[in-house]
């Protein structure tokens, strides 16, 4: 099968809200499972095995991501998004006294306009050679802080920050999700299939592969819950539906 996933939040009737397209996914699975009981029959010495009772139902999901998007790590990583706006920011102290060589972490990351001064009472400007900026990553690393002084630290730094996206981990509960496959199965003369799952309890992410020589790519897996807002019986069932179409 090829296709498109989405995911989205449930309101309190159970329904799905506004569903989000992940990306690129290169491999889905569901699989569902059963706990039985057994019995055996103890009268003609085989021990036969002569009924089996389902004690539980489970289905699990997982599929590779691709992107690395708000959507699919605040899911991952069970975290917040904040969107960066772009502003300034005026006399952000480095720490007292600064280590020649060492990298320093601004507080805001896609930065510009950088002008790093002393602390004196007519604060001087270090020359842009002195210093080494990693302006996308907000860092910066002093090489020499002392010619042209003496400086007065500690050193503060003016610029301009442009817009990012931060995603802080594990600031979220375990967030339960309606899940939709749209998509064509191509051994079939691509005969369009809809898959849903309306409630998958997501795990984190077991790792993130960030040096790799590989595509960055990383697994989202739940577990499908039932959904106890739907009768037993209907024609969704409770954990989830394949339609073929």
């Amino acid at each position: 099968g090829q296709g498109r996933v989405y995911i989205g939040a449930r309101d309190t009737a159970g329904k799905p809200l506004g569903l989000h397209y992940v990306g690129n996914v290169p491999e889905l699975k569901v699989s569902l499972s059963v706990e039985t009981l057994e019995h055996q029959e103890s009268t003609s010495g085989q021990r036969l095995t002569d009924l089996q009772l389902i004690k539980t139902k489970k289905g699990e999901f997982a599929c590779t991501l691709e992107e690395l998007i708000p959507l699919n790590l605040s899911l991952a990583l069970y975290g917040t998004t904040t969107e960066q706006v772009s502003g300034t920011v005026t006399a952000e102290a480095l720490p007292n006294p600064v280590t020649v060589g060492s990298l320093y972490l601004l507080a805001k990351q896609n930065v510009s306009s950088v002008v790093v001064k002393d602390s004196s009472a007519t604060p001087k400007t270090l020359p842009a050679g002195q210093y080494s900026l990693n302006a996308k990553h907000g860092s910066l690393a002093i090489n020499d802080a002392t010619t042209g002084g003496p400086y007065v630290e500690p050193f503060q730094v003016d610029y301009a920050y442009g817009t990012a996206q931060s995603t802080a981990m594990f600031t979220q509960p375990l967030p339960e999700r309606w899940i939709r496959f749209e998509g064509l199965n191509t051994a079939d003369s691509n005969r369009e299939v809809v898959i849903d799952l309306y409630r998958v309890a997501i795990n984190p992410a077991r790792e993130l592969s960030v040096i790799t020589d590989e595509l960055l790519k990383f697994e989202l897996s739940g577990q499908v819950l039932a959904d106890t807002l739907k009768p037993a019986q209907g024609d969704l069932g409770q954990f989830g539906r394949i339609v073929l179409l």
